[in-house]
């Protein structure tokens, strides 16, 4: 099933997302990076999996919470520059992939931006969301909450008037918002809106990697890095599973 069609899909910016984040990407018309909610500091926000000669490797950008760690918001948080993150991120991500098939194609626009000069948590992602969309060929429009009108607090009509601002009568949300989304209040709200929902099951298809036993839930890098852009493509449309809520 695709749902591109007026679709909207809101999600937070990650540091070098899974494989689900670009399905998301990839089944909406219009997507928007939710950078004004709460930092999670122990969340993906700033943090990711590659796959080492020896093991999961957890890279994490290390960050300054301009308020305290309870109350800074997404697209508050500055990375903190003085622990010399990106060269131990690239060194890692150098040794983990060199002799993977797509190192030579992949390694030098992932070393531009870990590279760059950018403060901001959120820009930093957004920007390497944007690189990795633009690889596989998505086709979305990408916009961010922080720049937008001001929206309500309440989570669940935030996300409706998100969808209206874009004239999307659709919305495609992550799995994990299920529990929340999935009651008799909640929906009604999305129907008085007209707005269809539906559910992310994206399901990783394994592929070559490394050692025997494939290890899923690592970031795109992982597979861009062997299996290339086409093949990483195809992995995602392949593992799109799409359930609408009844």
């Amino acid at each position: 099933m695709l749902i591109k069609n007026n679709t909207c899909a809101i999600m937070q910016p990650t540091y070098l997302p899974w494989l689900g984040y670009f399905d998301l990407i990839a089944n909406a018309k219009d997507f928007v990076f939710l950078d004004n909610v709460k930092f999670n500091k122990s969340s993906y926000h700033h943090q990711n999996k590659i796959l080492g000669t020896n093991g999961v490797i957890l890279l994490s950008v290390p960050t300054r919470a301009c308020k305290g760690r309870m109350d800074t918001l997404i697209n508050e948080v500055e990375i903190d520059d003085s622990k010399k993150w990106q060269k131990k991120h690239l060194a890692s991500i150098e040794q983990s992939y060199r002799k993977s098939p797509y190192y030579g194609e992949i390694y030098p626009y992932i070393q531009s931006i870990i590279s760059s000069n950018i403060k901001s948590l959120s820009e930093l992602n957004i920007e390497l969301i944007k690189l990795f969309a633009s690889m596989l060929s998505l086709n979305t429009n990408f916009y961010v909450a922080s720049r937008m009108e001001n929206m309500t607090e309440d989570k669940v009509q935030r996300l409706i008037d998100f969808c209206q601002m874009q004239q999307c009568d659709s919305y495609y949300s992550p799995a994990g918002s299920l529990d929340y989304l999935d009651t008799v209040k909640n929906k009604e709200l999305f129907a008085l809106a007209d707005i269809s929902v539906y559910f992310q099951q994206f399901e990783v298809t394994p592929y070559l990697q490394r050692q025997q036993e494939f290890v899923p839930y690592m970031s795109v890098l992982d597979a861009l890095m062997y299996c290339g852009i086409e093949k990483t493509g195809d992995i995602i449309k392949k593992g799109s599973h799409i359930v609408e809520l009844k």
